[in-house]
């Protein structure tokens, strides 16, 4: 299911405090596995997963009740992660309505309203966690628990795999304000978690993910291109909305840290609820935005070289690195964190 970006802030801030960012299921296993999972069912949809090493297999009969899985990311507690929810006829409903809505009427208020709706209808069936191994048995040492890394009870050791040791969570929930018909698909689709579990395979953990190649204009009408990258070092991408709060609330923080970068980093934006050049509307808030926090560095106008790439946008704002030859380089930060890309920076020039 794809969330249009005008609201994955809001999902954003919902899977946040659910302490769950969408993922996927897994197979208990230490070898690495090439294919996908022998003997799967008739009418599965297979994923492959790279980045976090794990292929998915789910049967269509549960994804039309619901089950999906959702973008790899990183749960509350700063693991990598990847998770399994149920979303019910009433969240798709209420996900619709807000999509429907003007940006400008998405109030404070309105906001936390939906939040409380939608937190209380989408469950999640899965949380799979990967954690360095070399880390996990130093805290494991000193009495850390597999609940430890993930955002619910209970969890258990899944396995070994290139480096890292996999745990999975398969939570207790309560049907919050599911309905009756929508409990019962959501009870079906937590006990399916254990066929899914069976069937979750390892593969080689890829990273390293680039930037499209592109050629755009920026918020004021300068024709930028993917060799942007090549002018420096380091860039960091920061990927911001007109309609996020916490994007234009940091606003300020990043033009003043712009102009106090270094030769060998820069820091351009790219508007993620600009709809191409002719999005008048959002392109003048987005001026309007950027003026009034002295915004000084490029901030670009995501076209349709941008698709693959803003369609795997979990919520706004989210920060990535890119080295000088266009690949993504260290986990993209997602959320105001101008401390935390600060710190990354640092650490990427203090191992060089």
């Amino acid at each position: 299911m794809k969330i249009n970006k005008r609201y994955t802030v809001l999902l954003l801030i919902l899977l946040t405090l659910m302490g769950c960012t969408a993922q996927t299921p897994a197979q208990n296993s230490d070898s690495i596995a090439p294919s996908p999972p022998a003997g799967s069912e008739s009418g599965a949809v297979v994923t492959h997963v790279r980045e976090r090493g794990l292929i998915f297999s789910i049967a269509q009969d549960y994804i039309d009740k619901g089950v999906t899985l959702e973008t790899a990311s990183e749960n509350a507690k700063g693991y990598k992660n990847i998770g399994i929810f149920y979303y019910s006829p009433t969240s798709i409903a209420l996900l619709k309505e807000i999509n429907s809505m003007d940006s400008t009427a998405l109030t404070q208020e309105l906001v936390m309203e939906y939040l409380d709706k939608i937190g209380s209808s989408i469950r999640c069936l899965m949380e799979v966690v990967m954690v360095e191994t070399t880390q996990y048995e130093n805290l494991k040492a000193g009495g850390a628990k597999p609940e430890d890394f993930t955002s619910f009870t209970p969890a258990e050791v899944l396995g070994t795999n290139d480096g890292y040791t996999y745990i999975l969570s398969i939570p207790d929930l309560d049907d919050g304000a599911l309905n009756d018909a929508e409990t019962a698909d959501y009870h079906a689709c937590k006990e399916y978690m254990q066929s899914v579990r069976d069937s979750l395979t390892f593969i080689p953990v890829e990273s390293g993910n680039e930037m499209p190649s592109f050629t755009t204009k920026d918020i004021n009408g300068i024709e930028v291109d993917s060799s942007i990258f090549s002018e420096k070092k380091l860039t960091v991408v920061n990927v911001w909305g007109t309609f996020c709060g916490p994007c234009i609330e940091e606003m300020p923080e990043l033009a003043d840290w712009a102009r106090e970068m270094g030769d060998d980093v820069q820091l351009i934006g790219i508007v993620g609820d600009i709809n191409g050049e002719n999005d008048t509307q959002h392109i003048e808030l987005a001026q309007t935005i950027t003026q009034k926090a002295t915004v000084e560095f490029t901030n670009l106008i995501p076209n349709d070289d941008f698709s693959t790439f803003m369609s795997n946008i979990i919520g706004f704002p989210t920060t990535f690195f890119v080295d000088q030859t266009g690949a993504i380089v260290g986990e993209p930060i997602v959320g105001a964190n101008v401390k935390g890309c600060k710190e990354f920076v640092e650490n990427y020039f203090a191992g060089q």
